[in-house]
Formats: structure tokens, C-alpha cells, sequence
């Protein structure tokens, strides 16, 4: 019989997903989600919108196996006002680490250095989530 290649869903191969980005930060603006839909153009893996902008606020739900994180961090620091909040979360499902990036309030648009980052073994993140 012919091997069988990659996970099945439904006798369709799919692709699995080795990394998962979710973010959320506010206010946005319109011209902030073009820089970064703009900035994530190279972003591999899903063909379903993964960047909303509802009201003020800008999400990023996003799997797959490519994901232009500097890109996008970049645009972000360029687009967001002094007293926008905020988080990317880049979940690494090979290397099981979670990296996270928090915007620094008071920070001007294009400072470098406008995110902290703080990077946790998923073992670490699950142990203190509640599962």
C-alpha cells in the first residue's frame, strides 16, 4: 500500500501548524493594521485572515509555520501612540517556548526598545494557566 505523508483531516493532507502568534494591542488605527498586515506579508502557513482591527483594537490570531515577528514587531513600534497597551504572544510549538513581548507604555512611535520580552518553556506557561 502507498505511505502515507503528513497528518489527515477528512482524507485531505494538511500542513501542521509549528508556531501560533496571538496579540492584542489598543488603540490602533487603521493605517497601524496596514503597516502590519504590510509587515506580515511573508507570514506562511494559513490563508484565513489572522489581523482585526474591531473599534480601537488590534488582534493577530494567527498558525502556521512562518511568521515575520521582527517585521511586524518593527511596524508596530512604528504605528502605535504613546499610550497604546499591549502583547504579542509567539508560541514556538517545535522548540515548546513561549516568547512574549509587551509593549512599554509611554514609549514614542519608532524608540527602539518599545517591547520587553520575556521567553517561557510551555511546560512553564501550562503548569500556571489553570490546565
Amino acid at each position: 500500500m502507498g505511505e502515507k505523508r503528513g497528518p489527515l483531516r477528512r482524507g485531505i493532507a494538511v500542513k501542521p501548524f509549528i508556531a501560533k502568534v496571538y496579540a492584542g494591542f489598543s488603540p490602533a488605527h487603521e493605517a497601524c493594521r496596514l503597516a502590519v498586515e504590510n509587515a506580515g506579508i511573508t507570514a506562511l502557513g494559513t490563508d484565513i485572515p489572522w489581523l482585526f482591527l474591531k473599534g480601537d483594537i488590534l488582534q493577530i490570531t494567527w498558525e502556521g509555520v512562518y511568521f515575520p515577528l521582527d517585521e511586524v514587531l518593527q511596524a508596530l513600534s512604528g504605528c502605535l501612540p504613546p499610550e497604546a497597551e499591549g502583547k504579542i504572544d509567539f508560541l514556538d510549538l517545535e522548540g515548546w517556548s513561549l516568547t512574549r513581548h509587551v509593549l512599554l507604555q509611554g514609549t514614542k512611535p519608532g524608540q527602539p526598545d518599545r517591547f520587553s520580552i520575556a521567553i517561557r518553556c510551555l511546560n512553564h506557561v501550562m503548569d500556571h494557566s489553570g490546565f
